[in-house]
């Protein structure tokens, strides 16, 4: 991830933009929740970068660990399981949910250790939800007798995901896609540059576009986004994400 790209976050939430002695001063301050966000490196047509994910992540976790208050963010993860297809075209980047797992395990033990008592799994990734769902309710009973909890948050994928695509056709547009409307508005309102707009065509629009991908590798229609759009997208996805991690929060506080 490019450092210009941190440069833009409010650095005070990202660790890897503070020492230890200052992260040591966070936590001991108050600082109990961190997220753990998943991104991936994958293939989504000629108009948008492999880095999507990762470029999207660290403008939505950097607003959600202030919307929240006593959070920081993790280093997010850049690589995820990807599909069979995917993996033919260049640049994507693909573990198995076994690995996945197993790093994310880890990610989890290294913030217990470091002294957060609340750690928040997440991810931007289809592929990666139902690994990090089930890594995460084995977690929390394995640490919940050291004082620590781990939660899997879905929200501001999932239910977004639902509602993003369900305004998109009422629009009369193509809904879903793999490099589809709202994956290249919300990577557009993120990072401009991370759009290749002379290369944005439609791609396979069956099953409302979360079909089958195309020769170029893409499913629905990126033609009619609007980085516009995408930033209404990305606060729905915050704004879902931070309400499910404070109900979550407020009961095992209880």
């Amino acid at each position: 991830m490019s450092i210009r790209v941190w440069s833009q976050q409010p650095a005070q939430v990202l660790m890897e933009a503070m020492t230890s002695r200052e992260l040591a001063a966070n936590i001991a301050s108050g600082t109990n929740t961190v997220l753990i966000f998943s991104g991936g490196t994958e293939a989504s047509g000629p108009h948008l970068v492999l880095g999507k994910h990762n470029y999207r992540i660290y403008r939505y976790a950097t607003q959600i660990a202030d919307s929240l208050g006593n959070t920081l963010v993790a280093p997010v993860l850049p690589f995820a399981p990807n599909s069979a297809i995917l993996e033919q075209y260049p640049g994507t980047i693909s573990l198995t949910e076994q690995t996945f797992s197993d790093v994310n395990e880890q990610l989890v033990r290294s913030m217990v250790a470091s002294g957060f008592r609340y750690i928040v799994l997440m991810s931007d990734h289809y592929n990666s939800q139902r690994p990090l769902r089930n890594l995460a309710a084995r977690l929390d009973s394995a640490y919940r007798a050291k004082g620590a909890r781990v939660f899997f948050s879905s929200d501001g994928y999932g239910k977004a995901r639902v509602q993003i695509e369900a305004g998109i056709a009422r629009q009369g547009y193509v809904p879903g896609g793999h490099g589809g409307l709202w994956d290249t508005a919300e990577t557009w309102a993120v990072l401009p540059t991370a759009v290749r707009t002379a290369y944005m065509a439609t791609g396979d629009t069956t099953h409302l576009g979360n079909g089958p991908l195309d020769a170029a590798g893409v499913s629905g229609d990126p033609c009619p986004a609007t980085p516009e759009q995408g930033k209404a997208f990305g606060e729905l996805r915050v704004q879902l994400a931070v309400k499910e991690i404070r109900q979550w929060l407020s009961q095992v506080k209880q």
